[in-house]
């Protein structure tokens, strides 16, 4: 029996495990990092007693889920940390609900965001260094500089400075999962109706706050800056076949 025949036998014994399940017990059982390399195809079906198409299409899945990362030509490896692979189910819902005039899905995309940004400027408040919120009056500024059609760039950038050095990459993968969920509804919705000096006095109330090291009222400008957005997607809701006028 060879020896990665043996690591899978002291996997989990609860239910009858599928191949794709498997194969992760393999994984954790190698001890083997993201970025690491999967062992050779034929290893695997010896050691699982499998085909090559059973194999391939387990590593397919997993795929799917950002657990391996199948690089043609050079072979599988253990994948990084990723949340995007969520993201096409939870466009197409939010999709499908705005679709049938229910724009509480989108609401509740914003509001998630809301609550996790709400959670973290109180320690980005007490944390970043001063260089960090240098870098956010630039962003600041450009912001401000470039108008209307270039914000969604200055926005989002800006809004990843605040949290960066905090450290919490799993955070971080979420907002940009709920940014990008809400950027590509936007586009088949049409743009809420915004003014762009408003948009950046609420930033510019964040990083004086920021500056004073008081959480409270980072907390409080941060909640301003979402409790408009979701006033705004609430006003989208109720136009013409919920589209907002340009």
């Amino acid at each position: 029996m060879s020896s990665l025949h043996k690591t899978l036998l002291t996997g989990r014994r609860d239910r009858r495990p599928t191949v794709q399940d498997r194969l992760v017990e393999l994984i954790m059982a190698l001890d083997l990092d993201p970025g690491d390399a999967l062992p050779a195809e034929q290893e695997l079906m010896r050691a699982l007693g499998v085909s090559r198409n059973s194999v391939r299409e387990a590593l397919k899945s997993l795929q799917a889920l950002g657990i391996v990362d199948i690089r043609h030509g050079y072979g599988t490896y253990v994948g990084t940390p990723q949340l995007r692979s969520l993201a096409p189910g939870l466009l197409f819902h939010t999709r499908l609900a705005v679709k049938r005039e229910d724009h509480r899905a989108l609401h509740d995309i914003v509001e998630v965001r809301a609550l996790l940004e709400g959670g973290l400027i109180r320690r980005a408040a007490v944390e970043l260094p001063e260089a960090h919120l240098d870098r956010l009056d630039r962003e600041l500024e450009a912001l401000a500089a470039d108008g209307a059609e270039g914000r969604a760039g200055h926005d989002r950038r800006f809004h990843e400075l605040l949290y960066e050095p905090l450290g919490n990459a799993v955070v971080l993968q979420l907002i940009a999962l709920f940014w990008d969920v809400y950027r590509q509804l936007e586009h088949e919705l049409g743009k809420p109706e915004t003014d762009h000096e408003q948009v950046v006095r609420q930033h510019r109330r964040v990083v004086e706050a920021l500056r004073a090291r008081d959480p409270d009222r980072a907390a409080e400008a941060i909640d301003s800056h979402f409790a408009d957005i979701l006033a705004r997607i609430d006003r989208l809701g109720s136009g013409p076949r919920g589209r907002a006028e340009d």
